[in-house]
């Protein structure tokens, strides 16, 4: 395959871009979207939930959904003739609506905007659950107007160091990085804002789980299609889909991958925990990019995680924390794992929660996520990270503009201070250009980061930043 190289300097908002390495391939692209578009519909994977979500926005096109064709998709915990009248209202708001932009797409959760074909061309997120097992019945539906972006107006016009110094306002330890990968797969930073500085990365801790995962597939020790019991022990609560079935319930590998980095599926992410292993993982971690492996390392599963909040004495939390890793194997082989799921809370240790969780800098998640491109192409490693680092968006209007769209994002909440951590990550990519890669991490102790609609805030500067990222090219 020929490559040719070619380094051009970009200016955007009067501040030069570093030196940005674009690669023309000049035979077939290398990248394939996830959910092709065929005469402008999107060709959806033949999964529960997608099957079912594409039965629902087929419904918009018919002049009326029978009440037996209502109980033969959807969970008998819904009132049939409620769901027929949802319909014909969304008939009238939506006629014969087309998905014009997939947000979320997993095997049992979708999320996707859909657009009337009248002249009013209303918008809707559509959110579609389905079970895995049986015949895969719609166990949630919810319908919720889109009026087109996410950012709110005083956002619109900030320019990139603009919308990092307002982030840097969301919480009392925050890191923000805009980079590029260039040939060599290094992280190169654009602009950046306590890159360095590790930061509680919340579910970001899943990417590591994944490449753990990809480095077994890549190996041929265990294959995307593999069947996996989930087991009763390896149950979470709270933050799962993967709950809704039975102990017993046999996924294949790659599907809790993608419910892993798609929805944050906890069970999903104990199940592949155990299935990989920490040793795994652990030797996944000392090559993926990361300043100081054992910051990371051993890599606690969610369950062990949630009992240093919940179920160990602070003080014997923190000491573990302060410990060295041959003796932290020790106490999770000893003390966190026979514990099995967290059921009781008899401590409430928030403090850990940015001090004493996993941990990374921006430039380390940058790191990963590049690392993570580096399995051969064309390789069942490549296509399982592919499928499941883009199953999820976090917003609408980014998968349309890449023909790669990575993301992960992660948080930790105390039901009392609200959220201690709350982050998102990045990559986006085009045929014949290097990948962009933007990371935003708060952290906060005292919590509070979702205090007057935080939460919203910092999802609509970061979509200026990911505009501009776009812009740049």
């Amino acid at each position: 395959m020929k490559w040719v190289k070619v380094i051009v300097l970009l200016l955007i908002s009067g501040q030069a871009w570093s030196q940005i390495i674009f690669y023309n391939d000049f035979e077939v692209p290398a990248i394939q979207p996830l959910f092709p578009q065929v005469a402008g519909e999107f060709v959806l994977p033949n999964e529960p939930a997608a099957n079912q979500l594409e039965w629902v926005v087929q419904q918009l096109s018919e002049s009326d959904t029978s009440v037996a064709d209502i109980n033969a998709h959807f969970s008998s915990a819904f009132d049939a003739n409620t769901i027929r009248n949802f319909f014909n209202a969304l008939r009238t708001d939506y006629p014969d609506g087309k998905i014009i932009d997939v947000v979320a797409m997993t095997p049992m959760s979708t999320a996707v905007v859909v657009q009337g074909q009248d002249v009013q061309a209303k918008m809707a997120y559509f959110l579609v659950d389905s079970r895995y097992t049986g015949n895969q019945e719609i166990i949630y539906f919810y319908v919720t107007p889109y009026f087109g972006g996410v950012q709110y107006p005083v956002d619109q016009n900030l320019t990139m160091q603009q919308a990092i110094n307002k982030f840097n306002t969301f919480a009392a330890d925050v890191g923000l990085l805009v980079a590029y990968v260039d040939h060599n797969g290094q992280c190169q930073p654009i602009y950046q804002s306590q890159a360095n500085s590790l930061k509680a990365t919340g579910s970001i801790f899943k990417t590591w789980v994944l490449g753990g995962l990809a480095d077994e597939i890549d190996s041929n020790v265990i294959t995307p299609s593999q069947n996996v019991i989930y087991d009763a022990g390896q149950w979470v609560n709270g933050g799962s889909v993967v709950n809704n079935e039975p102990a017993g319930t046999v996924f294949s590998a790659q599907d809790l991958a993608v419910m892993m980095l798609g929805v944050s599926d906890n069970t999903a992410t104990e199940i592949l925990h155990n299935l990989v292993g920490r040793s795994v993982i652990n030797n996944y971690i000392d090559g993926s990019g990361v300043v100081d492996a054992t910051v990371l390392k051993p890599m606690l599963s969610i369950n062990e995680q949630f009992h240093l909040f919940f179920s160990i004495h602070p003080t014997t939390a923190t000491n573990f924390i302060n410990d060295t890793e041959s003796n932290q194997l020790n106490f999770i082989n000893t003390q966190l794992e026979p514990l099995g799921a967290v059921t009781s809370y008899p401590y409430q240790n928030d403090f850990l929660m940015t001090s004493g969780s996993w941990r990374a800098s921006p430039m380390e998640v940058c790191q990963n996520f590049a690392n993570l491109r580096t399995y051969p192409q064309g390789s069942a490693a490549l296509a399982l990270i592919d499928r499941a680092m883009g199953a999820q968006t976090a917003q609408p209007e980014i998968r349309n503009h890449w023909d790669r769209s990575w993301y992960k994002g992660g948080s930790l909440v105390s039901g009392v201070d609200g959220y201690h951590v709350l982050t998102h990550a990045w990559l986006l990519e085009n045929n014949g250009h290097a990948p962009y890669v933007v990371v935003g991490m708060t952290n906060d102790d005292n919590g509070g980061i979702d205090n007057n609609d935080g939460i919203y805030k910092l999802q609509s500067v970061l979509a200026r930043i990911l505009e501009l990222t776009r812009e740049g090219l």
